[in-house]
């Protein structure tokens, strides 16, 4: 049962947006990209690989962070989740090596990508995409801020109280100059 704020039904639908890449030509590039609700699914798959350490007196567990193969496995994991990120966002691409259910491939979204013919500049701007539609910028937020203050506006429109100034008070003076 979805929940309500102030009576309003919160949607199921997931934000969505597109971008048009090498508008006017032959070659015109529509890709879509839709947010996704959460890592859940990703660290079910991809759990965050945890440091080695030693027990130590006085201290308990100890860490140890600067551990080069460990340094390894959090890069590698960073890179799987943004390679997760992409792919569960281009949900209308028809990847060749890139296997949602093969964690290992994901990081190779961009370099299939760039097999397929797009350059550099037009990987960052899909992946700007990605990150746009799963993501808050201030754009998003001056449209919610607009509307919020449009809401107010009817809200207030709707009220039954006074919305101007009573020129005179019940004795016949003036009561606010």
């Amino acid at each position: 049962m979805p929940i309500k704020i102030a009576g309003q039904e919160i949607e199921a639908v997931l934000p969505e947006d597109l971008i048009i890449l090498r508008p006017g030509t032959d070659n015109e590039i529509i890709i879509r990209a839709r947010a996704f609700r959460d890592f859940d699914e990703f660290h079910a798959v991809c759990p965050v690989p945890e440091p080695p350490g030693r027990q130590e007196r006085g201290r308990g567990w100890v860490p140890n962070l600067q551990d080069q193969t460990y340094k390894q496995r959090m890069e590698q994991h960073a890179l799987q989740r943004v390679g997760w990120m992409a792919i569960k966002s281009l949900y209308e691409i028809e990847w060749t090596n890139v296997d949602i259910d093969k964690p290992k491939t994901w990081a190779g979204w961009e370099d299939e990508l760039k097999e397929s013919g797009f350059t550099s500049v037009e990987c960052n701007l899909i992946m700007a995409l990605v990150l746009d539609v799963n993501g808050l910028n201030e754009s998003k937020m001056q449209m919610a801020r607009e509307s919020f203050l449009r809401g107010q506006e009817v809200a207030q429109s709707e009220s039954s109280s006074q919305t101007s100034e009573q020129k005179s008070s019940q004795s016949g003076e003036r009561a606010i100059d």
